[in-house]
């Protein structure tokens, strides 16, 4: 090839690349050639071939024995609300059922019970929820009774223990929202930039912004719910050292940095506020693109499907790099440790129990206030006879 300068550039600067420098540097050598490596976004050089994660256009492609995944930064899920503790043991579903069997077994008692029977449906609905609390309020008589509140009593005697046992666990961990891991969740909840090179690869999102008002503050960003996709070598990248290294490391050395120091930074801040998701999309083959008229095109085919057949991208020589994780941190930046529980976490149970001495008290000065209005007006009426009494006396002396 006479000394000519085979040029690739990457995009995905934080690949391992050890594969492709190899490809290249033998090429270079057996071919009479050199090799370089283009670490710049927007090249004034030609280009030879290049990786991408996204392709577009059409060129001749070569296939690599790797796949390409995009990944997605979400915001961090809410802390939930102390008075979901109540509810949250059980679906929604669990509740609905439950509720149906105290009304089912409600009106059995009172159409097939000859002493619920003349009870008003109401106060068996009440009866039951108290035998849930703290069992009958009065001797049940019949057989009948008997067997069908007994059996309702085992049922509550299991849904109110597991009960018990969740709300105490849900009290002594925070709890969280879930989590934006699926696609679907993310598209329908996030807010995207808007990006026309995306929207022309087919990534069209439900939410998008065009304004750079959310970028003012993290928080703010993390209040829109702002998302960001990027390449999953970008995030391993990242959540491997956001964590624990406070500069970050060069590509290569001598290469350009990634991150300044002042960006590295304020990295590591947002990721309080958010993590990188689950999700994946568009999982494709890792393939080269060629240029149409570059002299080693013909060159670059062949060795590449040379060094599949040969299985080189897993020989130690080619492996000079440190390999990076096959899955991402989930969350570097907390902690794994079991929390200790404080008085603000029980903070639900002192609500609980001021409700249920307030209700106590509103429920006795009820009964009092309706007991005096008995005990008033049997004296009223008491009164009033004496008096209607009194006058026909006197009347019956007049005449």
């Amino acid at each position: 090839m006479r000394g000519y300068e085979i040029s690739y550039l990457t995009t995905d600067l934080l690949r391992d690349m050890t594969y492709d420098l190899e490809i290249g540097n033998t090429i270079a050598y057996r071919h009479n050639a050199t090799f370089k490596q283009t670490l710049e976004f927007a090249p004034t050089t030609c280009i030879d071939y290049d990786h991408m994660p996204m392709y577009a256009g059409v060129s001749q492609y070569i296939p690599l024995p790797d796949t390409n995944e995009l990944c997605f930064m979400v915001p961090k899920s809410a802390a939930k609300s102390v008075f979901l503790v109540l509810l949250d043991p059980y679906d929604r579903y669990s509740w609905i059922a439950f509720g149906l069997t105290v009304v089912v077994i409600s009106l059995v008692l009172y159409w097939f019970s000859e002493s619920s029977r003349q009870s008003n449906i109401i106060f068996i609905v009440l009866e039951m929820l108290m035998i849930v609390l703290n069992g009958p309020t009065h001797e049940l008589v019949e057989r009948f009774e008997r067997f069908v509140v007994g059996l309702f009593m085992l049922l509550s005697i299991v849904v109110i223990s597991g009960y018990q046992s969740l709300v105490i666990s849900f009290i002594s961990s925070p709890r969280y929202d879930p989590q934006l891991d699926t696609f679907d969740a993310i598209n329908d909840t996030c807010l995207f930039m808007h990006d026309l090179g995306l929207a022309n690869l087919g990534y069209h999102f439900k939410n998008t912004h065009k304004s750079y008002e959310i970028f003012e503050s993290t928080d703010t960003m993390w209040k829109v719910k702002y998302c960001v996709m990027s390449t999953c070598t970008e995030a391993r990248y990242i959540m491997a050292h956001v964590g624990n290294v406070d500069k970050p490391r060069k590509i290569e050395p001598g290469s350009l940095e990634l991150y300044t120091e002042e960006e590295w930074k304020k990295m590591k801040h947002q990721f309080t506020y958010f993590r990188y998701s689950k999700a994946r999309v568009g999982s494709t083959t890792a393939m080269y693109r060629v240029n149409y008229n570059s002299p080693v095109r013909h060159h670059l085919t062949f060795y590449t499907q040379a060094f599949i057949e040969g299985r080189l991208q897993y020989f130690p020589v080619l492996r000079k790099s440190k390999p990076k994780p096959s899955e991402l941190l989930e969350d570097t930046l907390k902690s794994a440790a079991v929390q200790q529980m404080g008085l603000k976490d029980l903070l639900i149970a002192w609500l609980v129990y001021c409700a249920g001495i307030l209700l106590s008290v509103v429920c006795f000065v009820g009964e009092q206030v309706v007991l005096c209005m008995k005990k008033i007006k049997r004296i009223g009426l008491k009164t009033l006879a004496k008096i209607k009494y009194n006058s026909r006396v006197v009347l019956h002396f007049e005449q």
